[in-house]
């Protein structure tokens, strides 16, 4: 999506959670950065799309664009160059970052390619969880296939609730108790997230032996 900004264009990449079959409409999840202490300011784009963008305006928009594309049967094209074939899709999210990988769980669950999928999805409390209704929604559509595993970083339950799942940071421990499968030619990694996360999943997973390119996007 392109917005001209205090007479700058500004772009941000957006990827639709409906799926591949719907015709004429598209359907977004565009989390609104508002001004905390963590983010002086803000999102400059999310809170100009939130205040100046109303039902039945127009949007510039283009695409699809990504380095990573998944075809389905285990099919990937990381960066321009196809990967040997895939049985088994981990994919781990970060915040907003779950919507690519959430696009890939629909394509794997809706064709029925036999794929053994997995998500871990970390945020920093319960009530940061987007589309959770949407994703056990899918899990529920093939739960052979398709198992969602959820960490939070930074849970209160004095303030957010009670949460009987994992906690902290992505580790080796946790995908393994997740049922994330060792290093493998058939295994692929997907990651997205903010960059700090990114660098971290990059990181432990080429600790474990995975090799970027081949084993996760990068």
């Amino acid at each position: 999506m392109h917005f001209t900004i205090n007479d700058k264009v500004v772009t941000r990449r957006y990827t639709p959670i409906s799926t591949v079959n719907v015709k004429g409409s598209v359907t977004f999840v565009i989390k609104v950065y508002r001004e905390h202490a963590d983010f002086p300011g803000g999102g400059a784009f999310t809170q100009h799309l939130e205040n100046n963008v109303q039902i039945g305006d127009s949007i510039m928009c283009e695409g699809p664009i990504g380095r990573c594309k998944y075809f389905g049967n285990g099919k990937f094209v990381n960066a321009g160059k196809e990967l040997l074939p895939k049985k088994h899709i981990c994919l781990i999210a970060g915040g907003t970052g779950l919507t690519p990988l959430f696009s890939v769980a629909q394509a794997s669950v809706y064709s029925k390619d036999g794929m053994d999928v997995r998500m871990l999805f970390s945020n920093k409390s319960k009530d940061d969880i987007l589309c959770q209704s949407d994703i056990e929604g899918l899990a529920n559509e093939n739960p052979e296939n398709f198992k969602v595993f959820h960490t939070l970083t930074r849970h209160d339950e004095a303030t957010h609730g009670e949460w009987t799942g994992l906690k902290g940071r992505v580790t080796a421990e946790m995908l393994s108790e997740c049922g994330f499968p060792p290093v493998a030619d058939d295994v692929f990694v997907f990651i997205c997230g903010p960059n700090p996360f990114k660098k971290h999943c990059d990181d432990l997973l080429t600790s474990l032996g995975f090799i970027a390119g081949e084993h996760f996007n990068n």
